[in-house]
This record gives C-alpha cells, sequence and structure tokens, in this order.
C-alpha cells in the first residue's frame, strides 16, 4: 500500500500539477486503486475525477468511465489529453471514424480512461467489444442518476449492474456529489456493490450564501435577476431557468441592462452550446442563462453567484446546482427567486407520473418547500436533508436577520 501511495502521488504531482491531495481524496484513490468497490459523496468543488483519474494510471486495463452528458465526457476527455494521459469517448456525438479508430485503441488496451453514455452499454458492437477487454474497473459518474430517489433518474443507468456481470464483474466505483441516505443505498443495491468503502463528505459548503425571495410579480423578479447579476464582483453568474423561451429572454434582458450575458439550453446546435460555455469557462465575468441542461461537470471556479429563476422540484438537484457557485472556496451566494406559479406547475407535473414516482417526487417536493419556507436557518433544513447534523450558520438570509 505505501509504494502504492507513493505511485499515487508521483501521478498526482507530474500529471495533474497538483502537490498534494484534498480531503478524502487520498483514501478514495487507494481503495479504487486496491479494487475495492467504492461509494463517493463528495460536494461540489471537491475533486471527484482525481479520484479515479489517478488509479486509472496505475492499472494495467483500461477504467470504463459512464457518464450522463456528451458535453461533460468530451470536456474531459480534452483535459486528460492535453496533459498526455489517453482518453477516449465513444459518443453519439462521435464520427463513425473516431468510433472505430476509439475501438481498436480498446482492443489493444492503449487509452486508460474510456468514457461512454450509458445508453452505450445495451450496444451489442459494445459489448462484443468489452467481451475481448479486460476493465480495471468501472466509474459510475452523477451516480444519483441511477436511483428513483435521485434528483435526474435515468432507467439506462439500471444496466451498468448487468453490463458489470458480463464483462467479469470488475470493481465498480461509485461518485455523486448530492445523496440522501436512502439515495446512497439504492445506488448500491442497484450497483450491487460489494463490502464498498464508504465516504460521505457534508454537503455543507461554508463559503455559500444561501438566500430566497419572493418577488410579487415578474418584473420585480427580473430586478432581483440583474441586481444581482450587476453585484456579483469580479466573478462570473449562472442563472437558471426553467424553460429554454426564459432562458433566452432573461439573456437578452440582461444584455440590455449591459450585462455580457448568453443563454444555453439544449434546443440550441451542439456547435452553438459548445461556443457558448466555451466563452463562458474562458470569461472570468461571464454571464450565462441556462436551463437545467448546463453545468453538469462544468468546472469554473470564480462563480460568484447562483441563480435560480423559478424554484427546482428538489432540494437535491437545487444544492447540486446551486453548488457550482464558490468551487474556489472563495465567498459566494446563491440566490433562489420563488414565484406563485412554481408550485403549482410542479404539482402539474407530479399528475403526470406513475403512482410510485408521484409519491417519491411529491416527498422531493415537500423538501424543497420545506427549504423555502424555513424560518430559522437555511443551511440547516439542506444538512437535516441529507441526513447531517445542522452546522453553525451565521451567513444565509434567516440567520442575518
Amino acid at each position: 500500500m505505501k509504494n502504492s501511495s507513493v505511485i499515487a502521488h508521483h501521478i498526482l504531482r507530474t500529471t495533474f500539477g497538483h502537490t498534494s491531495f484534498r480531503a478524502g481524496q487520498e483514501d478514495i484513490v487507494n481503495a479504487v486503486a486496491s479494487g475495492r468497490d467504492v461509494l463517493a459523496v463528495l460536494p461540489t468543488g471537491a475533486g471527484k475525477s482525481i479520484c479515479y483519474q489517478v488509479p486509472a494510471l496505475m492499472g494495467s486495463g483500461p477504467t470504463l468511465v459512464v457518464s450522463p452528458l456528451i458535453a461533460l465526457m468530451q470536456d474531459q476527455v480534452a483535459a486528460l489529453q492535453l496533459k498526455g494521459v489517453t482518453a477516449v469517448a465513444l459518443t453519439s456525438a462521435s464520427s463513425s471514424g473516431d468510433r472505430r479508430s476509439a475501438a481498436a485503441n480498446l482492443r489493444a488496451y492503449q487509452p486508460s480512461l474510456v468514457y461512454v453514455a450509458p445508453e452505450r452499454l445495451a450496444s451489442d458492437s459494445f459489448r462484443q467489444l468489452t467481451s475481448k477487454v479486460r476493465m480495471s474497473r468501472i466509474v459510475v459518474d452523477e451516480a444519483h442518476c441511477i436511483s428513483e430517489w435521485g434528483h435526474d433518474f435515468r432507467p439506462d443507468y439500471r444496466a451498468i449492474g448487468a453490463f458489470a456481470d458480463s464483462v467479469g464483474r470488475p470493481a465498480i466505483a461509485a461518485f455523486t456529489a448530492t445523496a440522501t441516505p436512502a439515495t446512497r443505498t439504492d445506488i448500491e443495491r442497484q450497483l450491487g456493490l460489494r463490502h464498498p468503502v464508504r465516504t460521505v463528505q457534508s454537503v455543507d459548503r461554508p463559503n455559500l450564501r444561501w438566500e430566497v425571495v419572493r418577488p410579487n410579480e415578474a418584473k420585480e423578479a427580473f430586478d432581483h435577476v440583474a441586481r444581482g447579476v450587476g453585484h456579483r464582483g469580479e466573478g462570473a453568474a449562472l442563472v437558471y431557468v426553467p424553460t429554454r423561451a426564459l432562458a433566452v429572454a432573461v439573456a437578452a434582458a440582461l444584455r440590455r441592462a449591459g450585462q455580457p450575458a448568453e443563454a444555453y439550453h439544449a434546443g440550441l446546435p451542439a456547435p452553438r452550446r459548445a461556443l457558448v460555455q466555451s466563452n463562458f469557462l474562458s470569461a472570468p465575468r461571464g454571464v450565462i442563462v441556462a436551463t437545467c441542461a448546463f453545468g453538469m461537470g462544468i468546472d469554473h471556479p470564480g462563480v460568484r453567484l447562483v441563480v435560480h429563476f423559478g424554484m427546482p422540484g428538489a432540494l437535491e438537484a437545487y444544492v447540486q446546482e446551486a453548488g457550482r457557485a464558490g468551487r474556489d472556496g472563495l465567498s459566494a451566494r446563491c440566490l433562489l427567486i420563488v414565484q406563485r406559479q412554481d408550485v403549482v406547475l410542479h404539482l402539474k407535473r407530479l399528475r403526470a407520473l406513475g403512482r410510485p414516482s408521484r409519491a417519491r417526487s411529491r416527498t422531493r417536493l415537500v423538501a424543497m418547500r420545506g427549504y423555502v419556507n424555513e424560518r430559522i436557518c437555511r443551511r440547516a433544513a439542506i444538512a437535516r436533508w441529507f441526513g447531517e447534523r445542522p452546522p453553525d450558520c451565521g451567513g444565509c438570509d434567516l440567520c442575518r436577520r
């Protein structure tokens, strides 16, 4: 183990340019490298990718990373390749030539990391390819997506356990930023984790200031957005909105107010989305107005403000999205603007769900409303939902009053 730790530190320094691991990372790296199953819940900005990328460079076979978004996979692969790491992504956005090249490299055991979406695991051609390759491990990124208790439940994630069995059941390492106790239990059950090493860090981020406002009309709601963006200081701002049309409208209104805002949503052509994302990541004081299609895995350390223009349906989703503020550890503001129609819209969506999903979604909506209606401390409400002891606060809007 001592020699393995020396190798891990060497890779961390020479490949990734870090002099030391962050809190909790080294224990997870050692567990993954030793072939243990792992469940790691680390808050946004804690460095989850390092926990499996370092072990991937220590092993003899490829590490398969199951990730939910093509843009996220492409960003991670590009960043790894710049560091000299052999990594590939097999996605629907790849050209047929790129996919053939990646498959040939995989058969030759060349890539250290292979990124795929969960849908690809059901592909006959991919199953044939991986049946001839001994995987070192399978990494499940954004593992809350596997659970019906998770806020981004995605049924294709349920194929991961069966796929792992079909390729000889390598070790599985599951990572996520937000998971309640029920979600953690469901992740372990769905993946069939065997005596996993569990690391669950607190969801609490002391540098974040949590605030809720309730405007009486649409203009007042936008005024809150404009004031927040205008007073964000020397940093970037991220504004979440519930619809594509609203993303375009709010971005245009912010530009008229003198802010360099761009809209991002899944309806934009892929090259446009890539350009908007690139502009945001490269602009220290950039402003992006986006639907929930944006943000997962985005590494912008200088976001000083995250605004939600409308209440999300789950506290897990809200905490993860708002948590993209302050990844550099400096003070940042998380502003939730709640409007009268928000709950009505969520209740309409609930009625369209089947009975089990409706019950789970209603439970999450009740927790979200509990946060909004909290009278004592926002951070305490978040901690209780995630099964943690309420922290000392003094920084949310309620405590400051």
